[in-house]
């Protein structure tokens, strides 16, 4: 018997990492392909940053949530989705190109990656 649940969580890792595949192997995709993927992955973003909203201390409700009263006492940990949406937001490009690649089982070093994205670069001298 199936799990639907984690069908639909592998089939969600598949496109995403077809999607990655595609920016490695820069094939060329159509811009209204593109556009589109490009809202569906900011629509997911900006929900989860919806529901995880962090206070002063990086904590929110739902990474925090407990059903056991007795347990408030305990320390919450921080949101670990803003945390990585802010990694990701903050890092070098060629950091988040490592850590995606890294996700996904791509075995490359950071100056790897360093000097693919660096030829991958538009050429901005003149």
């Amino acid at each position: 018997m199936s799990n639907v649940w984690g069908t639909k969580y592998r089939l969600l890792v598949e496109q995403l990492e077809q999607w990655v595949d595609r920016f490695i192997a820069e094939e060329p995709v159509e811009s209204v392909v593109l556009e589109e993927q490009t809202v569906r992955l900011l629509m997911g973003v900006v929900r989860l940053l919806e529901q995880h909203q962090v206070n002063k201390r990086g904590q929110c409700k739902f990474c925090g949530w407990t059903r056991w009263k007795w347990r408030s006492w305990r320390r919450r940990r921080r949101c670990r989705v803003f945390q990585i949406l802010d990694f990701a937001m903050c890092q070098n490009l060629d950091v988040v190109w490592w850590e995606l690649l890294a996700a996904t089982g791509a075995e490359a070093s950071l100056a790897e990656v360093r000097e693919w994205v660096e030829e991958k670069a538009p050429d901005t001298e003149q």
